[in-house]
């Protein structure tokens, strides 16, 4: 995972982000701002009768009309730029870095284990091993893509196990064996939840907090703890 100082470095970033964002929209740009209030009104009332097809049809237009509004605004562009500048630095880096192997020996000295089961991402897919592996708790962050956890392949300890999954936009599928009792707690803006035998296709911001019938005296259990902006998660038995 990374490591604190590069996540306080990445959450200052953010935040800058954010704050040159809102200096533009309001001081520079202000039609901008006006639009984009407009797209994300659109869309969230469309979200509500999405189940017809002038609601779809909104839903898509005002979603197709923030993006080429976010598109525009200098915000954007120069997040693109640093994105450019990060990834050229990160390809200069790698050819500059040498490759060698360095003879492993057997150490006296008490320390401590190293296991990890996820690295954090920007992107794409992640997901446990496909054999048997130790339990760890897990806590991961992740932008965009899918992220697969599955419990059948490892033994939970004893008291409670810990997963926490923040994520922006995606999906979340957690499989849990049969014997094992879950408590799920999860927030979303707008997304949906399939959550063993709770299912809502149609959440916008909402807080859902579920739990099996015997978890508190359970011998087995798993704590979930995740959070979107925007995307699904399912909770099932495997």
């Amino acid at each position: 995972m990374l490591n604190h100082n590069k996540m306080r470095k990445i959450h200052y970033v953010l935040l800058a982000i954010i704050i040159f964002f809102i200096y533009e929209v309001i001081f520079i740009h202000t039609e901008s701002f006006i639009w984009i209030g407009i797209w994300l009104g659109m869309i969230y009332l469309a979200r509500q009768y999405y189940y017809r097809p002038a609601g779809r049809t909104f839903f898509w237009i005002g979603l197709i009309g923030f993006i080429i509004t976010l598109i525009n605004t200098t915000t954007f562009q120069f997040i693109l730029f640093v994105l450019l500048v990060f990834l050229l630095l990160n390809w200069y880096q790698s050819k500059q870095t040498s490759t060698y192997h360095q003879p492993q020996f057997p150490s006296t000295k008490e320390g401590t284990n190293k296991k990890v089961l996820f690295s954090n991402k920007w992107f794409g897919k992640q997901q446990t091993a496909g054999h048997s592996y130790q339990w760890e708790d897990i806590n991961i962050q992740s932008t965009f893509g899918e992220t697969v956890i599955d419990l059948t392949y490892t033994v939970l300890p004893k008291g409670e196990p810990l997963i926490i999954v923040r994520q922006l936009i995606g999906t979340i599928q957690i499989v849990i064996p049969f014997d094992v009792e879950v408590s799920v707690h999860h927030s979303v803006l707008m997304g949906a939840v399939d959550i063993l035998d709770h299912r809502d296709d149609n959440m916008t911001n909402r807080v859902v907090h579920l739990q099996t019938e015997n978890y508190h005296a359970a011998n087995q259990k798993v704590k979930i703890v995740t959070s979107m902006i925007a995307g699904k998660i399912e909770v099932i038995r495997g």
